[in-house]
């Protein structure tokens, strides 16, 4: 006799994602958490999501998007676009593939394109417009850039100015080497 039930599918694709059993389809998207690897005594001072950092400059085809973290001791930027290969490849104990340590920067330049504005930023310096773009000069001949076209004004204008802040201490004393090493120094006697 024959059989009612409908016959099982024989043929499995390894080129296809393997469908869903869930009842209900998420259309969105998974957004993965980006977090910084700090080190001990190390605290985030500000941060800004959706960013693009930029590789080329002549075109943005190479620009990765993540997250800007300004810390006590460096910028940080997460993303999760994997880098294009590199024909060497170093790894860095302290520091990551897109990090600037706050000491190796030079100067900081804010750009607001609407407004056709530009304005390099010192310690104690007021920013009064909403920067677009920022420009980080390193005294290693780096040239970092990043645009804030998708992220808020307000949250890009606060970590530029922290980073501002914190690269250029009033004070050796309050660079965190020296800030993590006094209180670690200081903890160690009592």
């Amino acid at each position: 006799m024959f059989s009612l039930k409908p016959p099982r599918p024989s043929f499995r694709s390894y080129l296809l994602p393997p469908a869903q059993t869930d009842d209900k389809i998420s259309s969105e998207p998974k957004i993965k958490k980006l977090e910084p690897v700090l080190l001990p005594g190390e605290i985030v001072v500000n941060e800004v999501n959706f960013v693009r950092k930029c590789i080329a400059t002549d075109t943005s085809q190479y620009d990765l998007w993540g997250k800007l973290i300004c810390s006590n001791f460096k910028i940080s930027f997460i993303t999760d676009d994997p880098m294009p290969l590199q024909k060497f490849h170093y790894r860095n104990l302290l520091l990551g593939e897109h990090d600037v340590p706050l000491t190796c920067i030079e100067q900081i330049v804010t750009v607001n394109d609407h407004k056709r504005k530009q304005k390099v930023l010192g310690p104690n310096q007021k920013l009064k417009f909403n920067p677009t773009e920022l420009i980080i000069y390193c005294k290693d001949f780096r040239i970092v850039r990043f645009r804030f076209d998708e992220s808020g004004p307000e949250s890009a204008k606060k970590v530029c100015l922290a980073i501002a802040h914190y690269s250029q201490p009033t004070d050796l004393q309050l660079l965190f080497a020296f800030e993590y090493v006094g209180k670690k120094y200081h903890n160690s006697e009592a």
